[in-house]
């Protein structure tokens, strides 16, 4: 199938998962396991807070270290396992899409992967820092090739005179602070623009890496994001625009983080609420799972199984013998 039929892209998908009777249980049990997580981290966290309130004095101040260590880690722990989940939840999607039985089991997968798609996603990572620390570095050199930087110079120019070898320290009261931030929106917008500009056709290189991962059991991290930088040679344009044929899902997305964040975005815009910040912050918390719940459950599974046909019309189709293909589990 070609990639540049998004329309066709999308209608097998629907057609793959008509056919597939557990796919509306498999997204249903990751949506339940990824928010769940989500949400117990959070209700967590606020029984952590209480009983660090608790610890008070001398006496309980190991008790608040303890307490504040596992606070801290839980995001991590629950992390790594919303990643595993989420690989598993890509390769039944990727069985759908093949035409192949999938079943709740298959979300297993990214547990018997765990290593190498962490090593991958920490290869992502560095990958993305090393982009962004150079585009800050060039933009900021940009910005002061501008006659916007010399705005910034004129806001400092008073506490500058001040510092000294004996009096290095730059102080920067309230007010200046105010007009030093918003002589620096230019250079913030241009580090925005050059750190976009680099690092997302990168991020659309390495978009084939877990399908990778999980097509081949025995490659490494650093083999899969090669193997996707290749794939996608030629292809990156072509899968921006089945992005943006899959806008609902998108759309459903921002809509649920914007939920997410009602709290502190309607009083924003003058909104108040008769309750506690407290009861506006779990009340919209509560919404925000409500709404990405019926995302992943209605919306999701065809876009999964559309970047799954996708993976499979671009990558190099692996010689058979005796009727088995190899290198893939899932088979051609």
């Amino acid at each position: 199938m070609d990639i540049c039929n998004t329309s066709e892209i999308k209608a097998a998908a629907l057609r793959r998962l008509t056919d597939a009777g557990q796919a509306k249980r498999i997204a249903a049990i990751y949506a339940g396991v990824t928010l769940g997580l989500s949400a117990l981290v959070t209700i967590l966290g606020l029984v952590l807070e209480a009983m660090m309130s608790g610890a008070t004095g001398l006496g309980g101040m190991g008790r608040r270290t303890i307490l504040s260590s596992v606070q801290s880690m839980l995001p991590w722990v629950v992390g790594l396992i919303t990643m595993c989940v989420e690989l598993g939840y890509q390769a039944a999607m990727l069985r759908v899409a093949r035409g192949q039985y999938a079943s709740p089991q298959t979300l297993r997968l990214g547990f018997d992967r765990f290593w190498v798609l962490l090593r991958c996603i920490l290869l992502e990572g560095v990958i993305l820092f090393a982009i962004a620390f150079g585009g800050i570095y060039i933009a900021t050199m940009l910005f002061m090739l501008t006659p916007f930087s010399g705005r910034v110079m004129e806001v400092l120019s008073p506490v500058l005179e001040d510092v000294t070898l004996l009096s290095p320290e730059m102080v920067l009261d309230e007010a200046l602070y105010d007009q030093l931030m918003q002589a620096m929106i230019p250079a913030f917008v241009m580090c925005a623009i050059v750190v976009a500009a680099a690092a997302i056709p990168v991020l659309y290189r390495l978009r084939m890496a877990r399908f990778v991962i999980i097509d081949k059991p025995g490659i490494g991290a650093l083999a899969a994001l090669r193997e996707s930088r290749k794939m996608m040679r030629g292809n990156c344009l072509r899968l921006v625009k089945l992005d943006i044929s899959l806008w609902p899902y998108y759309i459903g997305c921002v809509f649920a983080s914007l939920l997410c964040y009602g709290d502190v975005l309607l009083p924003m815009m003058g909104v108040r609420f008769p309750w506690s910040d407290t009861v506006s912050y779990y009340l919209f918390f509560a919404l925000y799972l409500a709404v990405q719940f019926a995302v992943y459950y209605f919306l999701r599974n065809q876009a999964e199984v559309a970047y799954s046909i996708a993976y499979d019309s671009i990558r190099p189709k692996e010689p058979k013998t005796e009727g088995v293909a190899l290198g893939s589990i899932f088979g051609n």
